[in-house]
């Protein structure tokens, strides 16, 4: 958090470059300001206390209003990438193509229009539900809701763990070689060589990835970078056996939560907090997600086990893809926060064009760790 946000907002939204918020900020002052004095204090008041609580939440939403069409050209391709690899495994039981539900209240249906209308404007297949119809396709919820939309082409992962291993088993096949250790540290000494270094072992190659995720930064700070990258705390319940009670995935909007059925069992997630890998697990979101859960699917009896993962996240919502900006033997490829699972495929395709010298006419620019540097 930025004391300057709380302070001089239009300052902190003048270094962050978020042009129409600090357009909007300077008319609020200047037309309480020629209504009012006392009303421009209070107006002032305001606006510092919001910015203290909520900045951190205003320059991921803007930076996510910034770079849609740059997250559009990775997940435009993300499908296709995906479906090629899962051509060269059996994922009978493991992937269902069933679709996604949202659905919400009418308590912020602006908000819903434009999600709405910003997916039309990608050509994203949509379809709106009324209450009734959602309910048709998901006989179990109960209506707590006004309406929806299905995605009817989206694919849900039941065994994430299961494919994972599926894809392993193909990496190793093809004469990929696995090292369980504990790095400690990466360096490129030459040109042509990088030197990982573990716990009790050196390790010498031409280049080097760092795909750690939310573990990246100890690796990039050794670099010389200074990379904002941190994590979002997601939470998950799992209620074993019930992964019936839906037939796809179901998110409620106005809750910041959702449910998939899965082989393990129904699994609800929810809520995200900046807390990177060291602090304890919150019980208040945990209990969050089991209430929400239940207030969706009353049928629900106790859950099963709770967990938090560590999504790794930058402030401008993308992931960083491409060389060190000191090291060019080394390349990143991390920080794609809720998307790891839906952009792993393209990511992979990317980075392996990358090491192997392939141009692309992929402009990899916006997503490179200079940004930050």
């Amino acid at each position: 958090h930025s004391q300057i946000a709380v302070i001089m907002p239009p300052v902190w939204l003048l270094q962050q470059k978020m042009w129409e918020p600090l357009l909007a900020i300077l008319c609020v002052y200047l037309i309480t300001f020629s209504v009012n004095i006392f009303l421009f204090i209070l107006a002032v008041i305001l606006i510092g206390l919001y910015f203290r609580r909520g900045q951190v939440t205003l320059r991921r939403s803007y930076g996510m209003f910034q770079d849609r069409q740059v997250w559009a050209i990775l997940a435009a391709r993300s499908d296709l990438e995906a479906q090629e690899i899962f051509q060269e495994i059996d994922i009978s039981g493991l992937v269902e193509k069933k679709g996604i539900i949202y659905v919400w209240t009418n308590k912020n249906l602006k908000s819903r229009n434009l999600e709405i209308k910003v997916r039309d404007e990608f050509g994203i297949k949509q379809k709106l539900l009324s209450q009734k119809e959602v309910l048709k396709l998901e006989p179990n919820l109960n209506p707590v809701f006004d309406a929806g939309i299905i995605y009817e082409s989206a694919m849900h992962a039941r065994d994430p763990h299961g494919i994972l291993k599926k894809i392993f088993k193909l990496f190793l096949n093809r004469g990929g070689k696995f090292i369980q250790t504990n790095i400690k540290s990466i360096e490129q000494s030459k040109n042509d060589e990088t030197i990982i270094r573990s716990e009790n072992e050196e390790y010498k190659f031409e280049k080097s990835v760092v795909a750690s995720g939310a573990f990246s930064k100890q690796f990039t700070d050794q670099l010389g970078e200074k990379i904002p990258l941190d994590t979002e705390r997601g939470y998950h319940v799992h209620f074993k056996g019930q992964e019936k009670l839906i037939s796809r995935p179901v998110i409620f909007l106005d809750r910041g939560f959702g449910m998939t059925p899965m082989n393990q069992g129904l699994r609800a997630v929810g809520t995200v907090e900046l807390g990177g890998t060291e602090n304890p697990l919150s019980k208040k979101r945990i209990d969050y997600v089991i209430r929400c859960a239940k207030e969706l699917l009353p049928q629900l009896g106790a859950h099963d086990d709770e967990w938090l993962g560590f999504r790794p996240t930058l402030p401008d919502f993308l992931p960083i893809l491409g060389p060190s900006l000191k090291n060019k033997n080394i390349i990143y490829a991390f920080g794609h926060q809720h998307l790891g699972w839906t952009l792993g495929a393209i990511t992979g395709k990317i980075v392996s064009g990358i090491v192997a010298g392939e141009k692309t006419n992929l402009d990899l620019s916006p997503y490179s760790s200079k940004r930050f540097n």
